[in-house]
């Protein structure tokens, strides 16, 4: 059996590596299914990881016409990476950008291509794992600390993203142990 990466991959820098890497993982996923199942769901999650992070390397152009512009992109994005661990209301982001709550979220949507808590949901998941890779805290505190309920809410959430519970993505991404 092929063994389990240690690490995720390092996020590409550009689009086009993104896309590059992507499109190799679905490759490898795609080859090693009927042999290697284990190796197919260590591509396969590798692939849905970058494509979660994606947005995370830059922010989004600012939209032609009826998106939000830099200013106000740097703010939602800053005030959103400073609070996710808290509460999070649209209302609070539109004020951030000094916008209607109506607004702001057809801008918001236009400019990120998904709507608000959307993304604040997707900005909480990376964070987590993050958090996961880098230290053996329990679920139930990772959950608290990027800002879900409880570790059943954020399982919820992790599974409908990833497509997979926290655990078993802890456990494919965690480090081989030294022979």
């Amino acid at each position: 059996m092929t063994p389990l990466p240690a690490r995720a991959p390092r996020l590409p820098s550009t689009i086009e590596e993104m896309r590059a890497s992507v499109l190799h993982l679905l490759d490898e996923a795609t080859t090693s299914l009927a042999r290697d199942q284990e190796a197919a769901r260590s591509s396969l999650a590798q692939a849905l990881l970058l494509l979660a992070q994606a947005p995370l390397a830059t922010a989004p152009a600012p939209a032609l016409h009826g998106g939000l512009v830099g200013w106000q992109i740097r703010r939602v994005i800053a005030f959103v990476d400073t609070h996710l661990d808290a509460t999070i209301h649209v209302e609070d982001m539109a004020a951030e950008t000094r916008l209607s709550l109506s607004h702001f979220s057809h801008a918001f949507k236009l400019t990120f291509g998904e709507p608000p808590l959307a993304y604040v949901t997707r900005r909480r998941l990376a964070l987590a794992c993050e958090m996961m890779l880098a230290s053996t805290a329990p679920l139930a505190h990772i959950a608290h600390e990027c800002g879900f309920y409880d570790q059943s809410h954020f399982t919820r959430h992790f599974h409908r993203r990833l497509g997979m519970t926290p655990q078993s993505w802890r456990r494919l991404h965690a480090e081989e142990p030294d022979d």
